[in-house]
C-alpha cells in the first residue's frame, strides 16, 4: 500500500519539475542577447557615450550608411526594422556595435565592418542619443 507521505512526497516532485520547466523559458528571456551577439560584445563599453560630438558625427554617418534602410527618423523602411523597437532599444551598446560590424545578409543587413572602428561606435553613440538603448538611461 502507498503511504500519504509517498504520495506526497511524489506531487511535490512533479511541481518541482512543472515549475522548472515553466521557468525556464523566463530565466531565458533574462539572458536576452541581442541578434545572438556573444557575452563579450555585451560586456563591450561605449568609448564615446554621451560624448555630444561623437553623436553628432554619428547622426551624419547614420545618414550617409544607414537611413536609406532605416530611415532619416529610424523608423525602418521595407523590410528594414525600425531601429524604435524594443529589441534595439534594449540592446547593450556592443551588442549593437558588434552586429553593425558582423551584419546579417540573409536577413539584408550587411556588415559594417570596413567603416573604422571609430565610426561605428560614433553610430552606436547617435542611436544612444536617440534614447534607443538602456544604456542611454543609465
Amino acid at each position: 500500500m502507498i503511504s500519504r507521505a509517498h504520495i506526497f512526497f511524489t506531487l511535490i516532485a512533479m511541481v518541482s519539475v512543472g515549475a522548472a520547466l515553466w521557468l525556464a523559458p523566463c530565466a531565458a528571456a533574462q539572458n536576452f542577447s541581442f541578434r545572438n551577439a556573444p557575452a563579450s560584445a555585451a560586456e563591450m563599453k561605449n568609448p564615446y557615450k554621451s560624448a555630444s560630438a561623437a553623436a553628432v558625427a554619428g547622426k551624419k554617418l547614420y545618414a550617409l550608411n544607414c537611413a536609406q534602410c532605416h530611415g532619416g527618423n529610424l523608423q525602418g523602411i521595407g523590410p528594414a526594422p525600425s531601429l524604435n523597437r524594443a529589441p534595439v532599444k534594449n540592446a547593450k551598446p556592443g551588442e549593437l556595435f558588434w552586429f553593425i560590424t558582423k551584419g546579417k545578409l540573409e536577413s539584408g543587413m550587411p556588415s559594417w565592418a570596413n567603416l573604422p572602428q571609430q565610426q561605428r561606435w560614433q553610430i552606436v553613440t547617435f542611436l544612444e542619443s536617440q534614447g534607443n538603448t538602456k544604456a542611454a538611461a543609465k
